[in-house]
């Protein structure tokens, strides 16, 4: 069954037209939750996995509209103070706000509201059709992200034309092919424009992968793709002559001599701090670049084979920790088997000038706000009581926070304090208290049960 609603009803303030879709919608699957999957019949089941797609859609839409609302509400808007700052906004603080009781990153949690806010108010006929349940949230994140950019005039020109019967029948990649070719057809004088509005997203991603791995994603000029690319192929067929005359032609594939070239242009860089261009590699804190291996001192010492971690990316095979921890360019941190605390630190890489500033940023690891995992290396250090309110310079007032996020805390509605070094509480302008607890550096072992009495 098909629920089908005017678009004003669909995106009503009170949501109560799309949660009765809902509901309607529901009431069709009742019989597959009361009876289970099997005792439906076969041609049945197809109409209810789309029935179930509709809800999704629908109660995403619904949501959309919840969130677009919570960034309207006075409680969220920032100090005066924070005009002066990009980065603070009822948006910002919207995010932070939902950090916590939907489990998200810093990162998710602004996507989620950037694009919520978009959907409701720039792209409000989407919308009522993603709350009819006539396009799921893939093909509403299409329309977004090809139209987003477009002059208004184009943009709504182009919505009008997709939605409807059109974007019913269309799947994501083929409503992505349309709407190109629509924008194309109604605005080619802006090919330019739309060049260097999307140049300047230009940017690099590192994410943890499994077993040790890393993804990196780069987005950049399509020219310089393919001069890295160009570079990529040439060197992986040096390695394979390389590996040929080594006897083993076949000891790598293509695309791990393709990996192993683009690994080669880092450790140069790390070692002497040298970039093409006469560039020098900054240093943040007075500390110079570096990258960080925890190590549990039994590993190191060879007694045990507990795994060390890489900072921000997770466990390491002891082997591979231990030649890390050897190599000039990694910073080791040793570990306290029994609580994980830092013990000592290698200082083979570089030489830091302030101990206080050295310790927070080891202790903490990350900036220290809710769903926020930037590096502390990359963050500013935050006196949690201002200095000039009284606060002191120690341990127990100093935390990491990145640039955004200390805006948020000075301008932003959130009251934050450190109940315990290492330990930070924010508490959002509608009541919900967020504790960020201190960082676990190294492995902790649970103490061995105590022997049983001799009588």
């Amino acid at each position: 069954m098909v629920i089908m609603l005017d678009a004003d009803e669909a995106v009503s303030n009170t949501g109560v037209s799309v949660v009765a879709a809902i509901r309607a919608e529901l009431s069709e699957l009742a019989t597959a939750d009361e009876f289970g999957p099997a005792a439906i019949k076969a041609d049945e089941l197809s109409s209810l996995i789309a029935s179930c797609q509709r809800v999704m859609s629908q109660a995403r839409a619904l949501q959309a509209g919840l969130i677009e609302e919570l960034v309207c509400r006075p409680e969220l808007a920032p100090a005066p103070s924070a005009s002066d700052y990009r980065s603070v906004c009822s948006e910002s603080c919207a995010a932070l706000e939902l950090t916590a009781p939907l489990a998200l990153t810093s990162g998710q949690a602004e996507y989620l509201v950037a694009e919520s806010v978009q959907l409701v108010r720039d792209f409000p006929a989407t919308h009522a059709a993603l709350a009819r349940g006539e396009i799921d949230e893939r093909r509403a994140r299409v329309i977004l992200a090809e139209l987003g950019r477009q002059h208004r005039d184009v943009a709504e020109a182009v919505e009008a034309a997709v939605i409807g019967r059109q974007v019913r029948e269309l799947n994501a990649r083929q409503l992505r092919s349309r709407l190109k070719s629509l924008v194309h057809r109604l605005a080619p004088e802006q090919a330019e424009e739309r060049r260097a509005r999307a140049e300047a997203d230009r940017r690099v991603r590192v994410s943890p992968a499994e077993d040790g791995m890393a993804w990196v994603e780069a987005l950049m000029r399509a020219e310089d793709a393919a001069a890295l690319e160009a570079v990529l192929d040439a060197g992986a067929k040096a390695l394979k002559r390389h590996d040929t005359a080594a006897g083993d032609p076949r000891a790598r594939t293509c695309d791990q001599r393709r990996a192993d070239v683009l690994v080669q242009l880092a450790p140069t860089a790390l070692a002497t701090g040298e970039m093409s261009e006469g560039l020098r590699l900054g240093a943040e804190h007075r500390r110079l670049v570096a990258v960080q291996v925890t190590v549990p001192l039994t590993t190191l010492a060879g007694l045990s084979e507990e795994p060390g971690e890489l900072a921000g990316y997770g466990p390491i095979p002891a082997r591979v920790a231990r030649e890390l921890a050897a190599a000039g360019i990694w910073q080791w941190l040793g570990t306290d088997p029994v609580n994980g605390a830092v013990l000592s630190h290698g200082r083979t890489r570089y030489t830091p000038t302030h101990d206080l500033v050295e310790h927070v940023l080891l202790r903490d690891r990350t900036c220290k706000a809710p769903g926020c995992a930037l590096p502390a290396t990359r963050c500013d250090l935050d006196h949690v009581r201002a200095f000039a309110d009284g606060g002191a310079t120690c341990a127990g007032n100093l935390t990491p926070l990145c640039r955004k996020h200390h805006l948020i805390k000075h301008h932003g509605p959130f009251v934050v304090d450190q109940p315990e070094p290492g330990t930070l509480r924010w508490t959002s302008p509608t009541g919900n208290t967020t504790v960020v607890g201190p960082a676990r550096v190294g492995p902790v072992h649970d103490p061995p049960e105590p022997d049983e009495p001799p009588f």
